[in-house]
């Protein structure tokens, strides 16, 4: 029996026949079957998902074949064969095409019906290639899996490590193709931390492509947007921090008219100061406030005298040559519903004016208000050729007017604290109405804040005041948002640090001076300003802290573009107020 055995192997290598990988004993009682010689076919890769079938290796002659089963297929899902022969095999009626293959997984050989195999790589893989680093988040609807791969491009091999964080940003840094069942899936390389491994590319988001928007209505000169999904980039709370900002905070203030607003039946013409108090010992922190111009009270065509005493903020044109000053008539319940206009002054002409002989501090003031009553004379038409009053409309608290230098564009919050849908808007520089609305949610526990400023490169900013402390952030810490705000996108993402303590109790207003590139936080009172481009890695020396006197509200804190000069915006009565260095 032995030498039988030898020998009939002897006849099937000496014959160059078909060769089986793995020797198996030949049974007497195996059934034979007819089949054609081997023929060479393109090699072309295959995979199975078949739990019973088998590969075989031949013996015997073409008219009397006998098939020796060498490999389950079961044992082979997740991995490629490759074809390279042909042979068909004769059963009873029935002529079934094998295909001679070998596996990626570890070189087995054999014969396999056609019928198990369907064409495509299994488990198999491209070179990983390199790519910019990017930030990418979990995309919401997906659970998401990290893999570790092993192995090599013929047969790759995938352990899922853990599950994506939806408070985590990863940054990829590789992508590579992985084969299954025929389909190619790009996976990314991504990291976090400490946390590091393959994703599907479906089950991450770029940041780039967050909160596009698209438009949603067009009616009366007014383009409505609108995101999906959330629009804050993730985090954790674990990951905040503060520096600190401490010994300035200034206590809620008892608002107080000027000295002179009543002696003067609001006709003021006497240069105020609001001095500096206390400081850091630092260049940013050393200035005061001084009357620079009172502006206007009353104006005609409005429900109520004394209409234009709550100016809430301002911004001036990219070449200064305007300044835009947004009003609303906190007449109604709500903030998101206030009426509000603007008034656009031409700054240029009005310094020339104050600049003359003869000329007061109040003249805005006495013009508009001989306006109201219907007597003009030819200086107040003068003033009032300098003024465009804007029409009314629904424009929210509006204490946010900002200008992006980068896009020369007016955008102001309009609706922001009654829902985590947050509304901000476009002002159109020559209607002085909105042109453009867009509707978008941070995300469910994060509203929108009040305040909005831009840099030079187009950067949006907003700050906010925390009211339900973190481990890492105490109440009445900072937050500092950044990011990007128009028509296209709208995308924020929290800067990891913050400041241990807000500038005061209420929060006013924030500002960018284009040339010293610090951003300037406002509260009654108090100022705080921080380097834009330090944000997430300050310093407590980095943190400029003013506090000032005089009882009045600050409304706003505006620069030019064009040169280092600010002004503050204040009530009761209203007036631009010029930093002046101490």
């Amino acid at each position: 029996m032995h030498w039988a055995i030898k020998a009939g192997i002897g006849v099937l290598v000496s014959a160059g026949s078909f060769t089986a990988m793995v020797s198996q004993p030949t049974h007497a009682s195996a059934a034979t079957y007819r089949r054609t010689a081997a023929t060479k076919v393109a090699s072309k890769p295959y995979y199975t998902t078949s739990n019973t079938g088998k590969t075989y290796t031949f013996s015997g002659s073409l008219k009397k074949t006998k098939m020796h089963a060498n490999h389950a297929l079961k044992s082979y899902h997740n991995s490629t064969w490759t074809r390279t022969k042909q042979a068909y095999v004769y059963k009873g009626n029935r002529k079934v095409r094998y295909y001679y293959v070998k596996s990626a997984k570890n070189g087995a050989t054999g014969w396999v019906a056609s019928s198990y195999l369907k064409a495509g790589k299994d488990y198999q893989a491209k070179t990983a290639k390199k790519t910019t680093a990017s930030a990418y988040d979990k995309v919401a609807s997906h659970t998401g899996k990290i893999y570790q791969i092993s192995g090599t491009n013929n047969y790759v091999k995938l352990k899922a490590k853990t599950s994506l964080n939806a408070n985590l940003v990863y940054t990829r840094t590789k992508t590579r193709v992985i084969y299954k069942r025929g389909r190619a899936y790009t996976y990314n390389y991504v990291t976090a931390g400490s946390t590091h491994g393959w994703v599907v590319s479906g089950d991450i988001v770029s940041e780039s492509s967050i909160g596009k928007t698209k438009v949603t209505s067009k009616a009366n000169g007014l383009t409505s947007y609108a995101t999906n999904g959330n629009v804050l980039s993730p985090y954790r709370s674990q990951d905040f921090s503060t520096v600190n900002s401490s010994g300035y905070t200034m206590g809620k203030i008892t608002y107080t008219y000027d000295s002179d607003y009543s002696t003067t039946n609001s006709f003021q013409t006497a240069v105020h100061t609001l001095p500096l108090t206390k400081s850091t010992n630092d260049a940013y922190s050393k200035y005061h406030f001084k009357t620079a111009v009172y502006l206007p009270i009353d104006y005609p065509g409005f429900s109520r005298k004394s209409i234009l005493g709550n100016p809430q903020s301002a911004a001036f044109s990219k070449d200064d040559h305007y300044l835009y000053v947004m009003y609303n008539d906190n007449q109604q319940a709500s903030d998101e519903n206030q009426t509000g206009w603007v008034i656009r002054y031409d700054w240029t002409k009005l310094n020339q004016l104050l600049n003359a002989s003869g000329s007061s501090l109040s003249m805005i003031r006495r013009a508009t208000n001989r306006y109201y009553r219907g007597t003009t004379t030819a200086l107040d038409r003068q003033v009032l050729a300098c003024m465009k009053v804007g029409p009314q409309f629904k424009a929210g608290h509006v204490q946010s007017l900002a200008l992006n230098p980068k896009t020369n564009q007016l955008w102001f919050i309009k609706a922001y604290k009654n829902s985590t849908t947050a509304t901000v808007q476009r002002l159109s520089m020559s209607t002085l109405k909105p042109n453009a609305s867009v509707n978008f949610t941070l995300k469910s526990t994060v509203h929108m804040g009040s305040v909005l400023s831009f840099d030079n490169s187009g950067n949006a900013y907003f700050w906010t005041q925390t009211k339900s402390a973190w481990p890492t952030a105490p109440v009445n810490s900072v937050k500092f948002y950044k990011g990007t705000l128009g028509v296209n996108r709208v995308h924020f993402s929290l800067v990891k640090q913050g400041l241990s303590q807000a500038p005061g109790q209420v929060l006013q207003s924030m500002s960018y001076n284009s040339n010293n590139g610090r951003l300037y936080l406002v509260s009654d009172e108090s100022i705080f300003s921080v380097p834009a481009n330090k944000l997430g890695k300050l310093s407590t020396a980095d943190v400029s802290r003013s506090n000032f006197s005089g009882k009045r509200e600050f409304e706003g804190l505006v620069w030019q573009h064009t040169s280092n000069t600010g002004y503050l915006l204040t009530n009761k009565g209203p007036e631009l107020m010029k930093v002046v260095a101490n």
